[in-house]
């Protein structure tokens, strides 16, 4: 079981906004859906994925055991931890790029719904500083703050 000296996040506000539809979706054309009748089917790794990046501090079967992933079964009621592991590789990185696409764009659209200016997306970044890989071109191209001894920054901003 999960340790109680860890407080859960809420995983159910994450899982009202994505759409059940768009983990289908990311599935089936990136060929990753489930075919066969899993105990973890893939729709319910792709949710075990994006657990465990709220839930780093618990192991795999932890996270699967408190959000209750694994479809029952009375014979076998236990799940192997390999075979969570082995999910997880089955899944891969694609269906989730694809789920993010989706949802970004959904959730852009949703954001900008009568916020437009002059029919531009309005997106702004005040008072942030971003650094860049340190090569020759970045720094012609953005230069480098200097401090007050006159030595450069070590990344280009």
């Amino acid at each position: 079981m999960i340790s109680k000296a860890h407080k859960h996040p809420d995983f159910s506000a994450l899982s009202q906004q994505i759409d059940p539809a768009w983990i289908a979706h990311a599935l089936a054309v990136t060929g990753k859906a489930s075919v066969r009748r899993r105990r973890l089917p893939a729709e319910q790794v792709v949710w075990l994925v994006i657990a465990l990046a709220m839930y780093r501090h618990q192991s795999i079967p932890e996270v699967v055991a408190h959000l209750d992933l694994v479809l029952p079964d009375e014979v076998n009621p236990e799940i192997a931890k390999s075979a969570l592991t082995q999910a997880r590789q089955r899944l891969g990185e694609e269906p989730l790029a694809q789920l993010f696409g989706l949802s970004a764009l959904a959730w852009d659209e949703r954001h900008q719904r009568g916020r437009s200016w002059r029919g531009l997306a309005r997106y702004a970044i005040d008072g942030s500083t971003l650094r860049t890989s340190d090569t020759p071109e970045n720094r012609q191209h953005f230069g480098a703050q200097a401090y007050a001894s006159g030595v450069a920054a070590s990344y280009p901003q």
